[in-house]
């Protein structure tokens, strides 16, 4: 009797540590663990919502996060949406850089529904939401 449950002992702890050996190696180093991560912006347009400021609009928009060999032609404009129509423009600004900020600004063309429009040389673009003003 004393005999077997030494022998249940050792095979128990022998079976613990066989499962212990292949769960320790599978989880990562502490170097791996804590190893910072870092993300790479990429370069994108982007179109900020259309401002009032008393009777004048503006629309903020441009280019960011890309190389500075990757120059292209951005313009930012400014519209007025009409449903079934063609849009009003109310601003408009142009400039040729890798990374740009630009201003589109306008006034009013009456109550109606408003948005940023970014286009670039190499055809991408990015519309804000529309927002009600004036």
């Amino acid at each position: 009797m004393i005999k077997r449950r030494i022998l249940t002992g050792t095979l128990a702890a022998v079976a613990v540590a066989g499962l212990a050996t292949p769960m320790a190696a599978a989880a990562p180093s502490s170097a791996q663990a804590s190893a910072p991560q870092t993300k790479v912006k990429a370069c994108e347009l982007y179109a900020d919502n259309v401002v009032q400021t008393g009777n004048d609009l503006s629309g903020a928009g441009g280019r960011r996060g890309c190389a500075g060999d990757d120059s292209q032609t951005v313009t930012v404009t400014t519209y007025k949406w009409v449903d079934n129509g063609s849009d009003v423009k109310v601003g408009s600004a142009t400039q040729s850089a890798a990374n740009v900020d630009l201003t589109a600004r306008g006034t009013c063309k009456g109550k109606g529904f408003y948005y940023t429009y970014t286009q670039d040389s190499a055809g991408g673009e990015r519309y804000s939401p529309r927002v009600e003003m004036c």
